[in-house]
This record gives structure tokens, C-alpha cells and sequence, in this order.
């Protein structure tokens, strides 16, 4: 039966597509998602905490309706978190971390979360966020609940980009398929509806109860580094291909989760490996979506892939995925000798600065005569933060003002979606 909302979709999403495609052809840098500003007028005056480039959340009705929570109990979850995890090193290569943004509670300034750079790799990550438990506990009892089963199912269509994508990496042979997080299944099924055998970890029940019913039987339910998964994931393997479709990005640490692929990948298996990227991904989604616990440039990715045993055979832009500017995939093929894999290092810092500079519009908030305007990020409202004249002095030298503080009053420090 011809399925009229897949072609509606498709006809909808295309324009999309080749407006990016055209972006990247022309300059990668012009694809890169900024947040919108806009200078208003609020009568406030701000007085700086620190030497760093401060803003200051403007309590109204968006800050509002982006930050709080629909019921108490999520409310008293995401506030005021004392049980936090705190590193100074990378989670891809184990270097020094420099913070870059910081999230404060204005009535507790040691209540903060943090976001730091590894200049060693080219990394960003959470440096001081809440405790792995609590991730944990998040996706266990919040993630994936505000819509139904039906509402979730109708933009999860079985998808075949991807299946067609690696078979020049797997040929015709049958294989043992492990995807890791994987959802509802639709990036997974057609490896099976091709004969593959498949195997699945999730971390959310209802999703892992759909895929049992619904995929394959083979499914584990719990976070990748629990050690009851770990263990059946080694009495199942090894697997031929492992296939990751935007999760590493929500796991912590992932060199020291993932070490066990060496252990489960068979000889010359396939790694497919789908996230965003950090230098394209908006800002704001960074900072403030709790549950990315990192977000990897196309360096970091192809280090992470060698940190794990895989040598990076493909890395690309993956325009396709949401029809957007800011997904990439990796394919990696496992190696007996990954210490001759070769990945660059050590990253000019003012590459970071200038990045910075242009999402945050440092520039703008310098110039302006007032001391308020709006960052808009995709599909969420306009934000309003204060500055003072202070800090639009300290824009012109951001480099010696590092981390930009962001303070927030009587709210949570980020937005979780369930």
C-alpha cells in the first residue's frame, strides 16, 4: 500500500535538504546553527559577579515556559542538584579541559553546571553536571514520556538510508548486527528484514518493550556499561556490525563505556557511529539539553573511533538526518594495531574563540546602546538576558574572559525533555 504521509514527509523535508547541501558546497562554515539575536528593551540593570562575560536570565513568561517543569516532582528533580560528577579531563582523550560556559544559580553560585573544550582533541562535554545515577534514573523514569506510543511511532517509519549506506561495508555475507540504543528499531529493521541476526540495548522500558515485540527478541534493557548487559552482550557475541545512532553523545565517558567493543567486536567488524557536531549543533543546545552530555567535532569523533580500536574509513555530513545542518556519521572498521591510526591534536585555541564569538554575537551585545536582547534557538522561544556595561566592554577581549557565566534566579539550570 502506497504510504502518503512518507511522500508528504519526504516532499516537506527535501527543500530543507538541499538548502543545506547547497550551504555546505558553498562554505561548511555558513551551515553552522546560530542562535537568532535581537536587541530589546527592558529597563534592568545587571552588576557583574566576576571577570568573566556575564548574562543574566530576564525572568518572563519564556524563561518560563522553557525552563519549568510540568508537574513538582520533575520540578524538584532538575533543581538544585547537589549530587554532582565534576572532571578537569577529556572524555575522549584524557587532556586538560578548559571551561568555556557556565550555568549558575544566582541565589547559589556554587550551585552551577559547566561546559568545557579539550584543546588535545577538539572535544566538548558537561565538566561539572549531575551524577551518573541521576542520568541514569532520568531515562529510567522520565525519558520518553510526554508522548504517546502512536504519536512516537508516526515520525519512527522503518528507514532504509541507513542499511543502503553500509552495505558497501558489509556485502552480501550474513551478520550478527548489535545497535546500541536503538530506540523504536526503525534504523535497525531492515538489517533484519535482510537476514541479519539483531541484537539491542535500550535504556528506556516502554522502548525496549516495543523492540522486543516489535524487532527482535534480542533485546537488553539498561545502559550500555551496566554490567548485567555487559555480561550478555559477551556471552551473544561477537558482533560483525555495531550500529549507534544518536547515543554516544548522551553516555558518560564513552572511551572508558565503550571498551568493551574491543572485547565484542569480531575481526574487521563495522562500527557505524551517528551524533552531532559540536561546531554545527546550535549553542544553546549544548549548554542547556542536560541529557548531550558531549558533543564531538569531526576530529573528536574519529578519536573516540580509534580510542575504541576502529580506524575512521568514512566521515561525513549527514544532511538527511532531521533534515538538518548539524548531524554527522562516522564508519569505522575494527584494527588489530589502532596505536598507528593516525588523529590530529592539538587545536589553536582561537578557533574555539571565534566560534564562540560568532554564535553568542559577542560582537552585537558590544555595540548595543541598551543592555538587553533575545537569543532564539530552533523550536524553542526567545530567551531575554541582561548585560552590563561591564561586560560589553569585556567582549572585545572574550579570550581573557573565559568561562561566559549565564545566571539563572529561581529556575533550573537547564531545559530535560521527557
Amino acid at each position: 500500500m502506497f504510504d502518503f504521509r512518507r511522500l508528504k514527509n519526504r516532499i516537506v523535508g527535501y527543500p530543507l535538504y538541499a538548502y543545506y547541501f547547497f550551504l555546505e558546497r558553498l562554505n561548511r562554515k555558513w551551515s553552522i546553527e546560530r542562535t537568532r539575536f535581537e536587541v530589546c528593551d527592558v529597563n534592568a540593570v545587571v552588576k557583574d559577579c566576576t571577570n568573566s562575560v556575564e548574562l543574566f536570565l530576564f525572568r518572563d513568561h519564556n524563561r518560563s515556559n522553557e525552563f519549568e517543569q510540568s508537574t513538582e516532582e520533575k520540578s524538584n528533580l532538575v533543581s538544585n542538584i547537589s549530587d554532582k560528577f565534576r572532571t578537569e579531563t577529556c572524555f575522549v582523550c584524557g587532556s586538560k579541559l578548559t571551561p568555556i560556559v557556565q550555568v549558575i544559580n544566582y541565589d547559589d553560585h556554587r550551585d552551577h553546571i559547566e561546559y568545557s573544550w579539550c584543546q588535545h582533541c577538539d572535544h566538548s562535554q558537561y565538566s561539572v553536571l549531575p551524577s551518573k545515577e541521576w542520568i541514569t534514573n532520568w531515562y529510567l523514569t522520565n525519558w520518553d514520556t510526554a508522548k504517546s506510543l502512536d504519536q512516537n511511532l508516526e515520525v519512527r517509519r522503518p528507514t532504509y538510508r541507513y542499511y543502503n549506506r553500509l552495505r558497501k561495508y558489509i556485502g552480501t555475507k550474513q551478520l550478527k548486527v548489535l545497535d546500541i540504543g536503538a530506540g523504536y528499531g526503525e534504523k535497525i529493521l531492515p538489517f533484519r528484514e535482510h537476514g541479519h541476526e539483531v541484537y539491542c540495548t535500550e535504556a528506556t522500558p516502554r522502548r525496549a518493550d516495543y523492540l522486543r515485540r516489535n524487532v527482535t527478541p534480542n533485546v537488553l534493557l539498561g545502559a550500555f556499561d551496566d554490567p548485567g548487559v555487559q555480561e550478555q552482550l559477551i556471552r551473544q557475541g561477537p558482533y560483525d556490525l555495531i550500529f549507534s545512532y544518536h547515543v554516544i553523545e548522551h553516555i558518560y565517558n564513552p572511551t572508558v563505556e565503550l571498551q568493551l567493543l574491543r572485547q565484542i567486536a569480531s575481526k574487521g567488524a563495522i562500527f557505524y557511529l551517528a551524533i552531532p557536531e559540536f561546531y554545527k549543533e546550535g549553542i544553546l543546545n549544548n549548554i542547556y539539553q542536560m541529557e548531550h552530555i558531549e558533543s564531538f567535532s569531526r576530529n573528536s569523533g574519529k578519536y573516540l573511533l580509534k580510542q575504541l580500536g576502529f580506524e575512521t574509513i568514512c566521515a561525513e555530513d549527514d544532511l538527511f538526518q532531521y533534515y538538518s545542518d548539524y548531524c554527522q556519521y562516522f564508519v569505522g572498521k575494527k584494527t588489530e594495531n589502532p596505536d598507528s591510526i593516525r588523529v590530529e591534536t592539538g587545536f589553536n585555541k582561537q578557533k574555539l574563540i571565534d566560534y564562540l564569538k560568532e554564535v553568542f554575537h559577542l560582537d552585537q551585545i558590544q555595540g548595543m546602546s541598551g543592555n538587553a536582547f533575545n537569543y532564539t534557538y530552533f523550536k524553542h522561544a526567545p530567551l531575554t538576558y541582561l548585560v552590563s556595561d561591564d561586560t560589553k566592554r569585556k567582549c572585545a577581549q572574550f579570550e581573557d574572559h573565559l568561562p561566559l557565566r549565564i545566571y539563572h534566579k529561581g529556575l533550573p539550570l537547564f531545559w530535560m525533555v521527557s
